[in-house]
């Protein structure tokens, strides 16, 4: 079998360094969100012949599952290295998450070998235009720009924006706290999971090289985000929460972080819905410019 073990921020510069062969706009591909939420999926990694290989184990209990490989090399051995992987675990081999380009990579080295299939909506990611998120340009976006418009005309003088630091992390992380009280969420499965990734990611703060915000009302924290550059030319949002008692606090901790961090880089991908219908509604109301398509595939004439 392969020596998977659990990722840990000294892999940091090897996974990117895999990573930078291969610029497609999914989550999964960026560091943080591998190393986060490592603890949740299970995400385990190894490095064979130039490829990053990762296995991770769905939420669904089911059995194991692989990203395609990432790297630069003999792509044919690397996918059959985590085939062989999967025979010796006694596991049905599977791909998932796979990005739209990724699929004609595959075909050239093992043409006709696999069966993709797009089976699961909730999983893509919402991919927006930087600047559409930093201007609220356009009739489309008019709803956002009047709330952001409001927000400031009602607490003028009593908002404030501040980059997160290693000293006010403890505040994002409390707010957090608040925001699962105030919403039921504090025994659900998912937002445990969602809890302990953001504790791993404010913990490390520096060493993952985050960027955040928290937006505070009369001094308290009403709002915070985090997310860093994952691509040459896109931002990843990991982490996004609001008061959503207070009209506009969402839309205005979006725009503020994006302001601040996003001027250099031409899309910014908030990763997906979950299926989460108020969520996914939030989402589509930005109007993505693109998804960040997922693709599974399993070798052709296995049962599913």
């Amino acid at each position: 079998m392969l020596p998977f073990c659990e990722i840990t921020l000294k892999d940091k510069r090897a996974v990117e360094a895999c990573g930078a062969h291969y610029n497609y706009h999914l989550c999964e591909r960026c560091f943080v969100d591998l190393f986060m939420w490592r603890s949740h999926y299970g995400t385990q990694i190894c490095f064979r012949d130039g490829f990053l290989l990762v296995k991770m184990t769905p939420l669904d209990g089911g059995h194991d599952c692989y990203l395609a490989p990432i790297g630069e090399g003999d792509l044919g051995g690397a996918l059959d290295a985590l085939e062989a992987d999967a025979a010796e675990r006694g596991i049905p081999f599977q791909l998932v998450s796979i990005a739209e380009p990724m699929i004609e990579r595959i075909e050239a080295v093992r043409p006709e070998k696999y069966s993709f299939s797009h089976d699961n909506e909730d999983g893509d990611d919402y991919i927006y235009l930087a600047e559409k998120l930093r201007t609220l340009s356009g009739k489309k976006l008019q709803s956002k720009r009047n709330l952001v418009n409001r927000f400031k005309t009602a607490y003028e003088g009593r908002w404030s924006y501040e980059d997160m630091t290693p000293e006010n992390v403890k505040d994002a992380f409390g707010y957090h706290i608040r925001w699962c009280n105030q919403n039921g969420c504090a025994q659900n499965r998912d937002f445990q999971g969602e809890t302990c990734a953001i504790v791993q990611a404010l913990h490390n703060f520096s060493a993952l090289a985050l960027k955040g915000g928290l937006l505070r009302l009369d001094g308290e924290v009403i709002a915070f985000t985090f997310g860093c550059r994952a691509t040459p030319d896109m931002y990843v949002v990991q982490i996004e929460k609001a008061d959503h008692t207070i009209p506009g606090a969402y839309q205005m901790i979006n725009q503020q972080f994006v302001l601040r961090n996003c001027n250099d880089v031409e899309y910014v991908n908030r990763e997906e819905d979950l299926g989460i219908e108020g969520l996914r509604k939030a989402k589509k109301s930005y109007y993505p410019v693109m998804r960040g398509v997922k693709y599974t595939a399993v070798p052709k004439g296995r049962a599913e």
